[in-house]
């Protein structure tokens, strides 16, 4: 990212990604919000839907592509909540498009244009 800024970060909640041979489904339960880090108060997303789609490998490179979406996510901030369909969240955190691809300590990165994704081993 280095000139444009540096990276918000998330911990917890209750979204995991499953690949399977060229397809991936996200999928949150909608019962632990991810609390994120960022400048001011501390917001919270809330995954309660899927997204899947497919993806294909070409050495470090991923390229995905979206395709169905269901349910929603809740972004909160204090007592202020918005509602998103999983379509909208989709369009950042599982957008058509290429993106970096590194695994390391277990884990899964995924870097987009803005978002950097880590995933953990279950």
């Amino acid at each position: 990212m280095g000139e444009r800024g540096t990276y918000g970060t998330g911990e917890g909640g209750d979204v995991t990604v499953t690949f399977d041979n060229g397809s991936y489904l996200l999928s949150g339960a909608g019962m632990e919000p991810i609390k994120l880090s960022l400048p001011g108060p501390t917001p919270s997303l809330l995954v309660d839907g899927t997204i899947s789609g497919n993806y294909q490998m070409q050495g470090d490179r991923a390229t995905f592509t979206v395709g169905q979406s269901d349910g929603t996510a809740t972004l909160s901030f204090g007592r202020l909540k918005k509602s998103l369909p999983m379509s909208q969240l989709g369009n950042v955190l599982a957008s058509d498009g290429e993106a970096g691809v590194a695994c390391a300590n277990n884990e899964l990165i995924v870097t987009l244009g803005y978002i950097r994704l880590e995933f953990g081993r279950l």
